[in-house]
């Protein structure tokens, strides 16, 4: 219709406008009239066809400009709607953190509930699970969602298996809420590892090394959404429950409740003590069940001191003879113990076993020898020789010796007796005289000994007596002092000795002095004639020699043999 519309006034507007153009100036245009003849009909059909022309391209103009600014406003109109939707939308976007587990993750939603958006963004919610706010609680941007994950729990009671999942903190009141009744001496694993009721289920069952390795995974995802929906992993937990037991030991009763299998893992397990003397009935393996009663015949502590060593047993014998015979030991016929044999064990008690040995010993110790000097006539003078060595003696002892562990308790004294006399060493020294010429500036002389001695020379002056005293000047055999008097130590060289001394010549012993003493001579001179002298030299005895009484044979100076 409106096409049709468009083509009728199309061809009014075509018609209008050639009559309007080709009319002649004063010639009405309100109504088509004849025109004149010079207008004939071929102006007409040409007039005709180039205003159609022009005014179709007007139209068509006016028709393009017409529908564009139609299809802004079309295109505005849809931008103002998507604006409105758009503001709507972002109006009703809402954030939530949710956490899960320790993890937490960012949530976006438009709808009215956390449980709703939680569904959502596929974050499934069991019924045991927690979740804090609710899930019916309504949906508020930027608030914090907690949810804890309950943990399935594969539980078997006396062998009778049940799953129950929980948000219990610990194994005990896990159990407690599944209406497991359990006392402390229950046997609880997890996994197959025993733990005690107050272990955390976060942990319980798992290695050490396994628990730091999940706390290092979960420190580094963060906050992603890893495996967001996953729940713990189930527990397998055992309960094995304890059974009471009874024990007489000895003269002391007992109850108490085990899980042990058997009679011997329970004792172990309370703390109680067997020992290997101890006898128990029934036997350690005999399995546990209710209402067991054990017999246990308690050995004594004892302590044993043999052989040197110290054995802390313990034993059920009666005597002091039973403990030696269990222990594997005898007594020798001297042998003995304290307490007797007879005696009847205690608790703690010390017994001593003392090994008793007697035997005859020898003792032997040397008798020195001595040393003995003697004259041989063979020897010469001032020569020495040792005629023995000489050897110890060896004096003998028997006695009767007793000793209790190792230890000498008593010796006693049998017979004594000299096995070996002793062999004196002798050494001899010369007795011979031997006469021998000298040559001296006086001619030759014969001596009969030859001394070395210290030399000194003294006056009458030098004597120590003052010149009033009737003995100034008189020697010991009453000579007057003069060269050729020799003072000497009577004991070494008899007065009236001829004596021979080099550099002063021929002299007599004929005096003697307080400091002369050993080989030591002192030469008088005239005052005139002093000649000082401090010096060693041989000297010779000349003959005759005197009697051999009067002769010292051993000279001071002389190094006899030892």
């Amino acid at each position: 219709m409106n096409q049709t519309l468009h083509g009728n006034r199309l061809t009014e507007k075509i018609r209008h406008r050639v009559f309007a153009e080709k009319t002649p100036r004063g010639v009405s245009t309100g109504a088509p009239s004849r025109l004149p003849y010079r207008f004939g009909w071929a102006y007409r059909i040409g007039a005709w066809r180039n205003t159609a022309a022009e005014t179709i391209r007007e139209a068509a103009v006016a028709d393009a400009l017409h529908r564009h600014w139609r299809g802004l406003a079309a295109l505005a109109g849809v931008l103002v709607l998507l604006s409105a939707l758009a503001w709507g939308y972002v109006r009703t976007l809402r954030t939530l953190y949710v956490e899960v587990d320790g993890r937490t993750v960012t949530v976006r939603s438009h709808l009215d509930t956390i449980g709703d958006a939680l569904t959502e963004a596929n974050i499934q919610i069991l019924p045991e699970d927690r979740v804090d706010p609710p899930v019916s609680a309504p949906l508020r941007s930027g608030q914090h969602v907690r949810i804890q994950r309950a943990r399935t729990l594969n539980i078997t009671v006396d062998g009778k298996p049940m799953v129950f999942r929980t948000l219990a903190d610990n194994i005990g009141n896990a159990l407690t809420e599944a209406g497991i009744k359990w006392i402390p001496e229950d046997r609880i694993t997890v996994n197959g590892q025993e733990v005690q009721p107050m272990a955390s289920l976060a942990t319980a069952g798992q290695p050490a090394s396994e628990v730091s390795r999940r706390m290092r995974m979960a420190s580094s995802r963060g906050g992603r959404n890893t495996d967001i929906n996953a729940s713990p992993a189930p527990l397998n937990i055992d309960v094995q429950r304890a059974v009471p037991i009874g024990v007489q030991d000895g003269q002391v009763p007992y109850t108490f409740l085990t899980t042990a299998r058997t009679l011997g893992e329970a004792l172990l397990q309370k703390g109680i003590v067997l020992y290997a003397a101890d006898v128990i009935e029934p036997p350690l393996d005999t399995p546990i069940k209710p209402g067991l009663s054990a017999t246990i015949e308690r050995s004594r502590p004892v302590t044993l001191y043999a052989d040197g060593k110290v054995r802390q047993t313990r034993t059920r014998a009666k005597t002091v003879s039973d403990l030696l015979k269990d222990e594997g030991l005898s007594l020798g016929a001297l042998d003995y113990t304290r307490p007797s044999l007879t005696e009847s064990l205690s608790n703690n008690m010390r017994v001593t076993l003392v090994r008793v040995q007697e035997s005859d010993i020898v003792e032997q110790e040397p008798i020195a020898f001595e040393l003995q000097y003697r004259g041989n006539p063979d020897l010469e003078i001032d020569h020495q020789q040792l005629d023995n060595p000489g050897a110890p003696g060896v004096f003998k002892r028997s006695l009767h010796v007793r000793t209790e562990n190792g230890i000498e308790v008593s010796r006693t004294l049998e017979k004594e007796w000299v096995d070996q006399p002793p062999q004196n060493r002798i050494v001899s020294y010369g007795t011979k005289i031997v006469e021998r010429p000298l040559s001296t500036p006086e001619g030759t002389l014969t001596y009969w000994r030859k001394i070395r001695v210290f030399v000194t020379a003294y006056t009458a002056a030098t004597c120590g007596k003052s010149p009033g005293d009737p003995t100034y000047g008189i020697t010991r055999v009453g000579w007057p002092v003069h060269k050729g008097i020799i003072a000497v130590d009577p004991k070494v060289i008899p007065l009236y000795t001829k004596m021979y001394v080099p550099g002063y010549g021929q002299g007599v012993a004929g005096d003697t002095g307080g400091a002369i003493k050993g080989q030591h001579i002192d030469l008088a001179y005239d005052q005139s004639n002093f000649i000082d002298w401090w010096k060693t030299i041989d000297v010779y005895l000349l003959t005759p020699a005197p009697p051999r009484s009067q002769i010292r044979w051993v000279l001071p100076n002389m190094q006899l043999m030892k």
